[in-house]
């Protein structure tokens, strides 16, 4: 299989990935790559450690680690690693999904956390927006 890059992607990427988000595109029947509401952090955890299973030892035990960071709810490590999975260049279609739907599991459960009022969730949250500044 081929895999692209997010650099390969270009704007055009970005921007027909965002489409496909705010037209609410239906999934077919059993697909379990996109979800309309961010999968629950098990879920999540559970299809990156499936899109990463074959993957060289280096960036698997990273993808091992970050769904192990957000089972554990150990925010700051979980974007960390995703961060790094993401700066990766070739990345398969379906690692990329199971980044996005982690990073989309993970700032669920901040916000949830936030409104909850644990000063961790709000410090982690900053740490994710900011990565999506850079």
């Amino acid at each position: 299989m081929k895999s692209i890059t997010h650099r390969q992607a270009g704007p055009a990427g970005g921007l027909f990935l965002a489409l496909l988000i705010l037209t609410g595109c239906s999934k077919p029947e059993g697909d379990q790559n996109v979800t309309a509401t961010p999968p629950k952090p098990a879920e999540a955890a559970t299809q990156l450690q499936k899109a990463f299973v074959t993957a060289n030892p280096e960036i698997k035990n990273t993808a091992d680690t970050a769904s192990a960071a957000m089972e554990a709810a150990n925010y700051e490590q979980a974007i960390q690693s995703l961060q790094a999975i993401k700066a990766r260049q070739n990345l398969t279609i379906e690692q990329g999904m199971a980044v996005y739907n982690s990073e989309r599991s993970l700032e669920a459960r901040l916000i949830a956390a936030m409104e909850a009022g644990d000063p961790n969730a709000k410090r982690a949250y900053e740490m994710l927006k900011k990565s999506r500044r850079n």
